[in-house]
């Protein structure tokens, strides 16, 4: 079964020459291929995206309890963003989320997408949580995602550190124990919807009851266009400080517009094919 592993093309540690400035933090650089062999990344991503915005428990409920599958299917795309702007920032959230589970091998606790209430909307909390079950304690991971198309025809390319890395450090620094107690509880609210054995769910539970679990470490991930690759960008977002500790990741494509549009076009083409 494919995933994000299948289309990583390379993967380094990003590294800053300057030896006068002090270092903050670890950073990683991924690169993903958007063809792999008769596949593409848009119509992998496609395949996943419904998921993001309904637990999958539900989804296969619909398909088993209705004697009309193309209803099911057309509402598969029901919470799907149409409009570009929000397809580009979804897309650049799952990515970074797939990238969690599939590279790093944590497994998803919640996705702030569910959270959204109608096609256009973001949700302003931490994007996702994930979880290491494999070893004891479970260690778990709390993402900030950005996303970024630059450059455009209209805005010209300044540098992310004017803009979602600035976001980024901003975001983490602001996430505060209220934020945190929100995240934890809807966590706990929609934990039957993942495929959790008891056990694990106790432990969970267990875990993330306030104070919240003291394996905790955050990753602020960045989406882009590989030709906005910069050293000064890689610069700022190793060395400059913030409140909460994370490591960074930056997971670039070719061209993230046009990925999105075609990802969320395949889905909203089984709404459209159905006459929804």
């Amino acid at each position: 079964m494919m995933n994000i592993k299948d289309f990583l093309l390379d993967e380094v540690e990003i590294t800053i020459s300057d030896n006068t400035v002090i270092v903050a933090r670890k950073g990683w650089r991924s690169t993903l291929n958007c063809n792999h062999s008769e596949h593409d990344l848009a119509r992998y991503l496609a395949g996943q995206i419904p998921y993001f915005y309904r637990p999958p428990d539900k989804i296969a409920d619909d398909f088993k309890s209705r004697a009309n599958c193309l209803e099911a299917v057309i509402d598969l795309a029901t919470k799907a963003p149409t409009t570009p702007k929000f397809q580009q920032s979804h897309c650049g959230e799952i990515l970074a989320a797939l990238y969690v589970e599939d590279v790093l091998g944590f497994r998803r606790l919640y996705s702030k997408l569910t959270l959204t209430t109608s096609e256009n909307t973001n949700v302003h909390k931490m994007d996702g949580f994930f979880v290491n079950t494999g070893e004891q304690p479970y260690t778990y991971v709390a993402v900030e995602a950005k996303t970024s198309i630059l450059p455009t025809g209209k805005t010209k390319f300044s540098g992310h550190r004017y803009g979602i890395l600035k976001q980024m450090v901003e975001s983490l620094g602001n996430y505060d124990s209220v934020d945190e107690r929100f995240d934890f509880t809807m966590i706990r609210d929609n934990l039957e919807n993942f495929a959790y054995s008891a056990k694990e769910r106790t432990q969970i539970r267990k875990d993330i009851l306030p104070p919240g679990p003291k394996n905790l470490v955050h990753i602020g991930m960045a989406t882009t266009n590989q030709s906005t690759v910069s050293e000064k960008d890689d610069l700022f977002i190793l060395c400059e400080p913030c409140s909460t500790p994370f490591t960074y990741r930056s997971v670039v494509v070719a061209d993230l517009s046009e990925l999105a549009k075609k990802a969320f076009g395949l889905v909203h083409g089984l709404k459209k094919a159905g006459g929804g």
